[in-house]
């Protein structure tokens, strides 16, 4: 028993430390890969283990390993995990990859809901995570800013006339009508990306998945009246530093090295330092004063990922070997030049293939 609970204490720790990876610039997605294998591997051995300890086994592990469970994952059963809300999401993708054929008629959404989230609504960003190709537009199917967004990253284009048919049956001031704009924008149909983000931002619901893509895909114009936009309202400040660094425009170098030493925004600004320049650069950066006066004498043109100007090239290397944020960019400027590409979610159980 003292080898089961140490189990149940590791795979609670690798789940949690997991959560925190995927949020950190240092985390390149072999080292990602590597600690999602472990994890799998400290969940495979819990799995013949029916209690710990005379007690029950956590409802997470319970669902987790339960064939058929009666009811979907909840927050609840997550609460002791650092973000509760992300460990479900995380749970829920390895049951499915452990527990469920891949071969279900996935455009079916009843027998989705009967095997993946046994009876339950469905979850969009799971569906989006394990590939599931479904029509959020049908009859019966609820419209939310998540099936938006799920559609938006699926890559369906033979389903934006149907989307834009479906936003012009919404009232204008509807607040999923943005949503469905969004969701058109990534499916070919271009709009202008401050007026996507101030809406968003007035309905309290932009998203740095939104605002990255948004930003990859605006002109050097209309990214400075984002920041601007954005840098104008302290609820919304956080955003436009990290703005900053989607935009690969060399320019905010100084400006984030000088945010990076300011609470409240020093995390992100050094996020965004390591989106345009790289993780080590951008940190070498940091702590040599001379190099930065030098930096900002040089002349910089090319928007920049992770050290060097945007290319396909650039964009093949940051998908290899960068951090979580620097190849969900890369992503974006894939999906703009192929709306029939797939918006990954670079968070995903193995960080995305």
């Amino acid at each position: 028993m003292i080898q089961a609970e140490s189990l149940l204490e590791q795979a609670h720790l690798l789940i949690n430390q997991r959560l925190q990876l995927v949020q950190s610039r240092y985390t390149g997605v072999e080292q990602l890969r590597a600690h999602d294998y472990q994890l799998l591997d400290c969940l495979k051995l819990l799995s013949a283990i029916p209690a710990v300890a005379g007690k029950a086994l956590p409802q997470w592990l319970q669902w987790l390993q339960a064939q058929a469970p009666a009811t979907a994952l909840n927050v609840n059963d997550t609460r002791s995990f650092i973000q509760p809300e992300q460990a479900r999401l995380l749970l829920s993708q390895i049951k499915w990859r452990r527990g469920f054929d891949q071969d279900i008629a996935v455009g079916d959404i009843t027998l989705v809901k009967q095997q993946v989230l046994a009876g339950s609504d469905i979850d969009w960003r799971l569906a989006s995570y394990v590939g599931l190709k479904l029509n959020p537009l049908t009859a019966d199917t609820v419209l939310s800013s998540e099936a938006l967004w799920y559609l938006a990253t699926s890559a369906q284009t033979n389903l934006l006339s149907e989307l834009i048919a479906r936003r012009s049956t919404l009232a204008a001031d509807h607040p999923l009508v943005v949503h469905c704009m969004l969701a058109e924008y990534v499916l070919g149909q271009r709009t202008q990306e401050d007026a996507l983000v101030s809406r968003l931002s007035a309905q309290q619901e932009l998203t740095t998945p939104a605002l990255m893509l948004l930003i990859a895909g605006a002109s050097d114009a209309v990214q400075a009246k984002i920041i601007n936009q954005l840098a104008g309202n302290t609820t919304t400040l956080a955003y436009a530093v990290a703005a900053m660094g989607y935009s690969g425009q060399l320019k905010f170098v100084p400006l984030l090295a000088e945010l990076s030493q300011q609470d409240g925004v020093n995390d992100i600004a050094a996020d965004a330092l390591a989106m345009l320049l790289g993780v080590i650069e951008s940190d070498s950066l940091l702590s040599d004063r001379v190099a930065l006066a030098q930096f900002q004498l040089k002349p910089h043109c090319a928007r920049q990922l992770a050290g060097a100007s945007i290319s396909d090239l650039q964009l093949s290397a940051v998908w290899r070997f960068g951090n979580t944020q620097q190849r969900q960019l890369a992503a974006c400027y894939r999906s703009l030049a192929a709306p029939a590409t797939e918006l990954l979610a670079t968070d995903m159980l193995l960080g995305a293939n």
